[in-house]
């Protein structure tokens, strides 16, 4: 088994004090999970050191237009490019 997210503080020998956070999730389709952008969203929180405006339900909502991509193999399409993501101005 292996941890799907963790954290860490870290003292250097010179400089600030940095808090870490990592995670083995974040393919696009994790993205459309509420819990999962509830946690990058908190953990941001945490490592920026305000944790006390950490809300139990703070709204996470995409915004936009979002239509992930499968993860799988064999999944890759040819010619591909960003701007077939990019969000179309109104």
């Amino acid at each position: 088994m292996m941890p799907i997210a963790w954290v860490k503080s870290y003292s250097p020998s010179e400089g600030k004090k940095a808090r870490i956070f990592s995670t083995t999730m974040g393919s696009s389709q994790d993205l459309e999970n509420e819990g999962f952008r509830r946690l990058l969203v908190n953990a941001s929180y945490w490592c920026i050191g305000l944790e006390d405006k950490i809300e139990g339900k703070s709204k996470v909502d995409i915004v936009g237009e979002f239509k992930p991509r499968k993860f799988a193999f064999g999944g890759f399409e040819k010619e591909l490019k960003p701007d077939v993501h990019a969000m179309k101005a109104e």
